[in-house]
């Protein structure tokens, strides 16, 4: 889904641990399927937006909107 201007997004997560090739290789088998006419056919019936995303700038997006919801949360007052 698109960035800062939807409610939520998706992704796929491994241990920070995995080996590079097997990121590479599941981002690989990702970028396939998303490519899949049909996948698209099915994401666009439920509104969704791909937003394909090397796993570097998944890295990048996920850390941004962590420090988003973070401030997020101290601005609220919000406490564990």
């Amino acid at each position: 889904m698109k960035g800062a201007d939807s409610v939520s997004w998706y992704g796929v997560f491994v241990p920070a641990k995995t080996p590079r090739d097997v990121v590479e290789k599941l981002h690989a088998v990702g970028m396939k399927v998303l490519g899949d006419p049909a996948t698209q056919a099915s994401l666009k019936k439920l509104a969704v937006e791909p937003m394909p995303m090397r796993p570097a700038e998944m890295d990048e997006f996920v850390r941004g909107e962590t420090a988003a919801y973070l401030a997020l949360i101290k601005a609220a007052g919000i406490k564990p």
